[in-house]
């Protein structure tokens, strides 16, 4: 009897157990409780409207999964698509081919230009492959226009950015410039050296939502692993970006110097980049738009914009915010 007891009241138990758990099925179905703690927030249309009014300024549209990355609150694809079809309803928004902009215009451009910057993209992986050739030089990475398919005229820029060697920044620069002068006339159609970084001092100085754009716009061409430190080393654009996902840290191992590069240190050695330095430095100072330029002349580092838009497009970001 016992026994038989102790069954009756394990089955109740169970039973017990299992209306609960239904209870608690039914309240969860029809109860209003805050969902985004679970999910995802609908996305503002105001931040939609924010990504597509950046890139109004070069009159460039967007695809959907574009917006997500440069959105700057949490997003997914889904809620990104959701806000953007309500934004084509309401007339806010065009749409065309699954681009999307705030004029027809500028979907037309992206649309016309489309194969011209896959040409674009293709001599620039070219040139790239050329560039990583150099003493010194320790990556390639597209920046500008063409890393955001916003190339709008077969002579625009080919931008790129380079990772040197440890201590080599001006060096490097020393033999590019010199190639381009010789070889290229000076032109920067095919070689526009915007930006040098000592591999190992990789964290930008300047930090603001057009910066963060044009890193995480990055496109490796020689070494995919040097950007991926690159963007670790500067996670603040997560703050700007925060759906862009950051590689994790890893440790690399330095590449070695090459036989050429041994010989060019032997003779030259850090002389010789001091030198380059206060030349360059010279340079930049002169032919720097003092309103509208900026240049960077550090020991590990070499940015030269000498007529930058990134005054204008943040003056034309704050006028978004302040409608």
């Amino acid at each position: 009897m016992k026994s038989k007891g102790g069954v009756q009241f394990l089955w109740g138990g169970l039973i017990q157990v299992y209306l609960f758990i239904q209870d608690l099925s039914r309240t969860f179905a029809h109860a209003t409780y805050d969902k985004s703690a679970i999910l995802l927030k609908p996305v503002s249309t105001k931040s939609l409207e924010e990504v597509l009014h950046y890139f109004d300024f070069f009159n460039h549209a967007l695809a959907a999964e574009e917006i997500l990355r440069y959105i700057a609150v949490p997003a997914s694809l889904s809620k990104v698509k959701e806000g953007l079809q309500l934004l084509t309803m309401e007339g806010l928004v065009y749409e065309k081919q699954g681009w999307f902009a705030l004029d027809s215009a500028s979907l037309e451009l992206r649309i016309k230009h489309e194969q011209l910057n896959q040409k674009r993209l293709k001599l620039a992986r070219r040139v790239g492959r050329f560039i990583a050739l150099f003493p010194f030089v320790r990556g390639v990475y597209l920046s500008g226009s063409l890393s955001k398919s916003g190339v709008q005229s077969k002579d625009d820029d080919l931008d790129f950015f380079i990772l040197t060697a440890s201590n080599r920044v001006w060096t490097t620069k020393f033999f590019l410039i010199a190639f381009k002068k010789t070889f290229l006339l000076n032109s920067e159609k095919y070689f526009c050296i915007n930006l040098l970084m000592d591999e190992n001092r990789l964290s930008l100085a300047k930090r603001n939502r057009y910066t963060a754009t044009e890193v995480v716009s990055l496109v490796a061409l020689k070494n995919t692993a040097g950007l991926e430190r690159f963007l670790q080393a500067n996670h603040w654009v997560k703050d700007y970006f925060p759906n862009v996902a950051l590689p994790e840290k890893r440790a690399v191992e330095q590449e070695s110097l090459t036989m050429l590069e041994r010989i060019l240190d032997r003779l030259l050695g850090g002389a010789f980049e001091q030198w380059c330095k206060e030349r360059f430095t010279n340079h930049m100072r002169t032919h720097t738009d003092l309103e509208e330029g900026y240049f960077e002349a550090e020991a590990h580092s070499s940015a030269y914009f000498p007529q930058s838009v990134e005054q204008r497009l943040l003056k034309h970001l704050e006028n978004f915010g302040n409608e």
